[in-house]
C-alpha cells in the first residue's frame, strides 16, 4: 500500500518558460521516434518501391494507347485528346522514374517533420496555468489517484482529479503522461519545481517511466 503525497510548488512565469521549453523537447523527441519508425517500417519501405513499379507501368500503357490513337486517329474516341495525355503520361513516368534519387532527401525533410506543431501543442499545454500565474500548485497523491489544485490569495481551487496511469517521461520541470511508449500525443501534464518525489510516487506505483534525454522505448 502506497502512503498518500502531497507535492508543492509556486508557479511563475520563468518556471512556465522552462515546463514549456521542457515539453516541446519531449514531444519533438516522441514525434521523431514516431516518424522514424513509420518511414523506416517495411508497410512503407516495401510499399513505395511496388507504387513505383505500378507507376511506370501505368505509365507506360498511357503513353502507348496515346501513340496508338495517334498513329489511327479514327479509334480515336472524340473525349481522349491524344496529345495532352501523352504529355501527362511521359511525364508522370518520368517523375516515377527519377523518383528513387529525390526519395532518400524527401524522407529525410519528412522524418524531421513536425517541430512547428509540437511547440504550438507545448504552448497550449500551459496556456490555461499562464492565465492564472503567480500561484501555487499542489498534487495530492493517495495511491493512484492524483488531484490537483491551484492556489491564489489564501484561495485553493480543485483543478483536476486523474489516475496515474501510462508511461511517463519525466523532466526537470515537467512530467508528460503518455497512453504508451510509442503515443505522440500526451495525457497530462504535472509542473513542478523539483522531481524527486513524482519520480518516487511513479516508482512505488510501478509505473513505467524514463527521465528526458535517454530513448523511448519502441
Amino acid at each position: 500500500m502506497t502512503e498518500d503525497v502531497s507535492i508543492k510548488s509556486p508557479v511563475g512565469a520563468n518556471l512556465l518558460d522552462r515546463v514549456e521549453r521542457e515539453c516541446y523537447e519531449i514531444l519533438l523527441q516522441q514525434r521523431l521516434l514516431y516518424n522514424e519508425r513509420w518511414y523506416s517500417s517495411p508497410l512503407f519501405t516495401k510499399a513505395v518501391p511496388l507504387l513505383r513499379a505500378i507507376g511506370i507501368a501505368l505509365s507506360i500503357l498511357g503513353a502507348a494507347l496515346c501513340v496508338f490513337y495517334l498513329v489511327y486517329p479514327s479509334s480515336c474516341p472524340k473525349w481522349f485528346f491524344a496529345e495532352m495525355y501523352l504529355l501527362f503520361f511521359v511525364a508522370t513516368g518520368l517523375v516515377f522514374y527519377v523518383l528513387p534519387r529525390i526519395e532518400a532527401k524527401l524522407i529525410a525533410r519528412m522524418k524531421g517533420a513536425g517541430g512547428p506543431g509540437c511547440r504550438r501543442m507545448a504552448a497550449r499545454l500551459v496556456a490555461k496555468a499562464r492565465k492564472r500565474v503567480p500561484y501555487e500548485a499542489q498534487y495530492d497523491i493517495k495511491g493512484d489517484l492524483m488531484t490537483y489544485y491551484c492556489g491564489k490569495d489564501n484561495n485553493w481551487q480543485q483543478l483536476w482529479c486523474r489516475r496515474l496511469k501510462g508511461f511517463a517521461i519525466v523532466g526537470g520541470n515537467a512530467t508528460l503522461f503518455f497512453r504508451k511508449p510509442t503515443s505522440i500525443q500526451p495525457t497530462m501534464l504535472i509542473l513542478y519545481e523539483n522531481n524527486q518525489a513524482l519520480v518516487g510516487v511513479l516508482e512505488r506505483l510501478g509505473i513505467s517511466h524514463h527521465s528526458w534525454g535517454q530513448t523511448t522505448v519502441s
